[in-house]
């Protein structure tokens, strides 16, 4: 009997020092700190188009800075890489920022954008027309879809704005301005870069909200500004790049101002 316990406590102290070992063997996963969810929100994009301090309607007669009468059909243009701006200089900018404003689609003059980082920014920028990447890229979907009807598939580019109307002052009864082109090198770059700065207003991007910025778009400018005006009577149609594309987009890109923020 007495052989059996010793044999029985043998046993037992060698599990028990068996056990100790493999305890002291294991590895304690370690302890990963939970990093913070980046919050983000989102803001709207308001354009609110004017003639001549009125609002601005399609199939309604205008006065341009000319004296002719012109009413407008048609009003598309290319709103992209859109870019806000902090304090401190730093950016955000939206990534694919292609968005194809048409005047006859309300919900195109609201443009919503998404996933912005939450911050405080005190400006705005964007390009009015498309980067000169996109515009040697071929067959493109969403806004920069062929099919929207604002490619030269002739001149392997984008339409930037396009203007049509009538007008009694017209030799043929119309005008049309298909305004574009991008390369430096002829004098044609017709991309209108802008940038605006909010002033003593700031934006504020948190998620659950949805800020707007509110910006005056004065489609008028299209006809002339200091720098000089556009007859109808004398030049009714712009369809290719040149220095006369170019102008009148700068005068159109001129025409826009930012008007004040809703937080």
């Amino acid at each position: 009997m007495k052989t059996i316990s010793k044999i029985f406590i043998a046993i037992s102290f060698g599990a028990a020092i068996s056990l100790s070992s493999c305890k002291k063997d294991e590895v304690e996963d370690p302890i990963v700190p939970t990093q913070p969810i980046a919050q983000t929100g989102m803001f709207k994009l308001e354009l609110e188009h004017t003639f001549n301090n009125a609002s601005f309607n399609l199939n309604t007669p205008y006065t341009n800075m000319a004296g002719e009468e012109v009413t407008f059909t048609k009003l598309n243009y290319y709103v992209s890489n859109v870019k806000l701006i902090k304090s401190d200089g730093s950016e955000w900018a939206e990534p694919e920022s292609y968005h194809l404003v048409k005047f006859e689609e309300a919900i195109t003059t609201l443009i919503s954008i998404s996933n912005v980082p939450a911050a405080t920014y005190t400006g705005i920028s964007f390009m009015i027309g498309v980067d000169s990447t996109r515009n040697v890229s071929g067959a493109q979907s969403g806004a920069l879809d062929a099919a929207n009807g604002m490619f030269w598939s002739w001149n392997n580019g984008y339409i930037f704005v396009k203007a049509e109307g009538t007008s009694p002052a017209s030799s043929n009864g119309n005008f049309s301005y298909h305004l574009g082109g991008f390369r430096e090198s002829n004098s044609s770059n017709a991309i209108q870069n802008l940038s605006f700065n909010f002033g003593s207003s700031s934006m504020d991007i948190q998620p659950n909200a949805a800020p707007q910025i509110h910006m005056q778009v004065a489609v008028d400018a299209l006809f002339g500004d200091s720098s000089g005006q556009l007859s109808v009577a004398s030049s009714n149609m712009v369809h290719m790049p040149g220095m006369m594309a170019k102008t009148i987009a700068s005068r159109f890109a001129n025409g826009i101002e930012f008007d004040h923020i809703h937080n």
